[in-house]
């Protein structure tokens, strides 16, 4: 009858008159009255062992903008039994009305509303000491909606804000210490997200930005010990850094940045990690802080590394593995993914030097990826069996597949492919099969044409002219396919050669260029570094400063031998 009659009213009589707007508050008080004893009347069983907090809404189907009047005539009025039993709780954007009933257990006598009639410097100690009851075990999921509500009444106007930032500042210490054991993990991660979810709350963060960013810190720990990066990262960019009303320190600012780029990293974001990182390049100038300083070099090596730019990763990793801060063991990954990302740079000139330092450093020798570096810098062509080794320590972005080259296939490429048909089917023994392989129409991964880039400057090296076909067999293309890398590396001046296509030859220019220093071997040099019957254990162990200079030292050593078993000969027969 209530609700009949109020819907009535709000329906047929006009609401802009004050004592229109009394009239239909005092009818809607008399409804959640009545709905409030029917309530209290039930015994459910269910709920004595539950929270302390029981909560009842009404939503009438009707928009009104009454709150200031209701505020004025109800809830202030000390003789109204529904202002000792009731707490206005939101009023939505459609200023459709809604009052939280909230009632105690155990005759308790609805504490929350007792503590709005002590004095107000007795307010903040009573709403503490009430939500420490709340954090009492057993801790269920309806001790997360109970203490999930009690923070969005306590947020409310009515509540006041020193004492709402009072009681929220309780709420992070007591997550941070009554909340450390390992079994309660999941509750605290349930009760952060609720929290933060609380449109009271998210609705008001001006208001409380330093309670929300201290309770989006601890859940992003909380998530990063569980490795969910992606979650991790996004509780810590809810955190206001700009444009923000609380003082936040530069240092504060850019240590957020850098975090979230390092979670962003770890979820191989590195597109959105490298909008935050730009943030943070503005404020590195002003840090004096190494660790920052550190965190944001590795991060910039790292997101390089992600974006496939992997010649300016190379350095970047290069630079930190020299920095004492770090252990030893982090300067050597760090100086074995500059070795990584430098042979998957771009073959030429550039990579050639790069490569060269990474060589020079005498820690190289001690990483498992230095016989490929040694090779690269050498100049020797580098074989399948020696591919796959190094191939399984790379990570998923530095083997990305690449598109197809668009080449034209000849009469040439067809025969080929079913001469290496041919041969696969005529060879008997598995030793056989794996020395013939089938020529490639292109390079199918970030790696594989480096290596096919790296073969081909070998090659470059060994041969003044050489066929397209010829080419192939040794890079490990088609004739087409091999044409149309070396057009490219022609074109980017990474090659020196130039094509006849007529004639289907290349020529190369093997001219020394004097930036390259001691970079370019010569093609006796390489013969006789290639022959290992020639060249002795220890020296597989390429320390040399030079690499050129130790080349020509191990081809006069033979040379000098030969000498002395010619004279040898010689003289044991008396010739």
């Amino acid at each position: 009858m209530l609700m009949s009659g109020l819907v009535h009213f709000l329906q047929n009589k006009p609401v802009d008159r004050l004592q229109s707007k009394t009239l239909a508050a005092r009818l809607l008080t008399s409804l959640v009255s009545s709905i409030i004893e029917e309530e209290l009347e039930v015994d459910d069983p269910s709920t004595e062992s539950q929270s302390n907090l029981w909560f009842f809404s009404v939503k009438p189907g009707v928009i009104f903008d009454w709150k200031s009047t209701f505020l004025s005539t109800e809830c202030g009025n000390p003789s109204n039994p529904l202002s000792t039993q009731s707490v206005l709780r939101k009023w939505n954007t459609n200023a459709i009305f809604r009052m939280e009933y909230i009632s105690t257990r155990e005759g308790n006598h609805n504490k929350f509303n007792e503590i709005n009639q002590l004095p107000q410097q007795a307010k903040s100690k009573a709403y503490s000491e009430l939500l420490r009851s709340l954090f009492e075990p057993p801790r269920t999921d309806e001790s997360v909606r109970s203490i999930s509500q009690f923070i969005s009444n306590i947020v409310q106007d009515l509540i006041g804000l020193l004492i709402s930032k009072t009681v929220l500042s309780e709420l992070v210490s007591l997550i941070d210490t009554e909340l450390n054991g390992a079994d309660q993990i999941d509750f605290k991660r349930n009760l952060l997200e609720s929290i933060l979810e609380q449109p009271d709350l998210s609705g008001r963060t001006v208001r409380f930005e330093e309670q929300i960013s201290s309770l989006r810190e601890s859940l992003a720990s909380l998530l990063e010990a569980q490795e969910d990066w992606s979650e991790a990262a996004k509780a810590l960019q809810g955190i206001p850094l700009d444009g923000t009303h609380r003082n936040v320190s530069q240092d504060y600012r850019l240590n957020t940045y850098i975090r979230i780029v390092r979670l962003l990293l770890e979820d191989d974001n590195a597109t959105n990690a490298e909008s935050y990182l730009n943030r943070a390049s503005l404020l590195i100038p002003e840090s004096k802080d190494e660790a920052t300083i550190l965190a944001f070099k590795l991060s910039q090596a790292r997101i390089l590394d992600s974006k496939r730019k992997f010649e300016e990763a190379s350095k970047k990793y290069h630079e930190i593995s020299f920095t004492s801060n770090l252990d030893e063991e982090e300067r050597e990954s760090c100086l074995s993914a500059a070795v990584v990302c430098g042979v998957l740079a771009p073959a030429g000139p550039n990579r050639t030097r790069l490569l060269t330092s990474l060589f020079r450093d005498e820690r190289s020798v001690n990483l498992s990826d230095y016989k490929i570096l040694s090779k690269m810098v050498l100049g020797q062509i580098i074989k399948d069996h020696e591919m796959v080794e190094f191939e399984k320590r790379l990570k998923p972005h530095q083997l990305a597949k690449l598109p197809k080259i668009l080449a034209v296939e000849d009469s040439e490429d067809e025969n080929e492919d079913d001469d290496s048909k041919m041969n696969l089917q005529e060879s008997t023994t598995t030793t056989e099969k794996r020395k013939r392989r089938r020529l490639k129409k292109g390079p199918e991964n970030v790696f594989d044409r480096a290596v096919m880039q790296h073969n081909l400057l070998s090659v470059s090296r060994i041969y003044n002219r050489i066929s397209f076909k010829g080419l192939g067999n040794l890079v490990g293309l088609t004739s087409s396919a091999v044409e149309i890398m070396a057009r490219t590396m022609i074109q980017e001046n990474r090659l020196k050669a130039s094509i006849n296509q007529v004639e289907k030859l290349i020529t190369f220019k093997n001219s020394i260029d004097p930036s390259e220093d001691d970079v370019v071997v010569s093609n006796v040099a390489i013969a006789a570094i290639d022959n290992p019957n020639h060249i002795s254990s220890e020296k597989d162990q390429l320390v040399a400063i030079a690499p050129s200079l130790f080349l020509w030292d191990e081809s006069i050593k033979i040379t000098l031998q030969k000498v002395e078993s010619i004279y040898q000969h010689i003289h044991q027969n008396n010739l």
